[in-house]
């Protein structure tokens, strides 16, 4: 435990620099590189656990089309930003997410499924090419606004793992991931919150964009937490413990994007339409 742990402060403190230097340094055409590395690793360790269990199966087909329709809604994604059409993807995204939570709270019982239907197959191509959408609109939108979206879940996720660890005792949704709790969760919530408003304290925030801000924050940190757990109810339906070992101590990309997947969208739509684009 000591150990992975260990790693897990090692990997981020190499990874973090290099996401802050990227959003905040480099140029339009280095970050869609790197969005879209980011993008299509997650894609394959989806189609990994879901699409390519049987190497019999029509010679992988799934796994090639899935693919290929990721490389096709990149690309409607960025006609959609050119042309300022990009909330409707986003909100499509916000109606599959409002689903999936739903599903989470009806959940009774969990069972492998061997086969993902096209239901699966559409919904994930949905959440990435969305979550690509949500992350480069914020960005062309204001670069600083895209840092504080990922470092808010950064803390969310940080905080709910070390409080969880320290006072955790009951369990928040034990069927989908036993380790998570609800002190780990409140807690996440508690330390983002604070961390906010330190923040637009020191930014001399006005009172009435302090409160949106605040209320932004709350409501991202809330759905990031669904976010895990809808990957973590991926990785128990298809059998797997990760999706993948790219990082050390972290385990695949997706482990390290799944809270911010639905939290992008979610970002993106409330500080647009509460002009709170810092």
């Amino acid at each position: 435990m000591q150990n992975n742990l260990s790693k897990r402060i090692v990997t981020a403190s190499i990874v973090f620099p290099i996401i802050v230097f990227i959003i905040l340094q480099s140029n339009q055409v280095l970050f869609r590189v790197f969005l879209n590395i980011i993008i299509f690793l997650s894609a394959f360790e989806i189609s990994k656990m879901c699409f390519h269990n049987n190497l019999k199966e029509k010679g992988n087909t799934k796994h090639y089309l899935f693919i290929l329709l990721i490389f096709i809604s990149i690309l409607f994604s960025n006609i959609l930003i050119k042309n300022n059409l990009w909330h409707y993807l986003v909100y499509f995204s916000l109606f599959l997410w409002s689903f999936v939570i739903i599903h989470i709270f009806k959940l009774k019982k969990i069972k492998i499924i061997d086969k993902f239907g096209i239901i699966y197959f559409l919904g994930f191509v949905l959440v990435l090419s969305s979550f690509y959408c949500s992350i480069y609109q914020l960005y062309l939108l204001s670069p600083s606004s895209l840092l504080f979206l990922v470092s808010l879940v950064a803390v969310a996720d940080i905080s709910a793992y070390f409080v969880g660890k320290k006072i955790g005792k009951n369990s928040f949704f034990a069927k989908i991931s036993p380790n998570k709790t609800v002190e780990g969760f409140l807690g996440s919530i508690l330390v983002s919150l604070t961390l906010t408003l330190i923040f637009c304290i020191l930014n001399n925030y006005e009172f009435n964009f302090t409160l949106k801000f605040l209320f932004l924050s709350l409501l991202t940190v809330i759905i990031s937490a669904f976010g895990d757990l809808g990957v973590s109810l991926i990785k128990r339906y298809s059998g797997n413990k990760d999706t993948g070992r790219i990082l050390p101590g972290h385990g695949g990309i997706l482990d390290r994007v799944d809270s911010i997947l639905p939290a992008a969208p979610i970002f993106l739509t409330f500080s647009y339409f509460l002009s709170v684009i810092i």
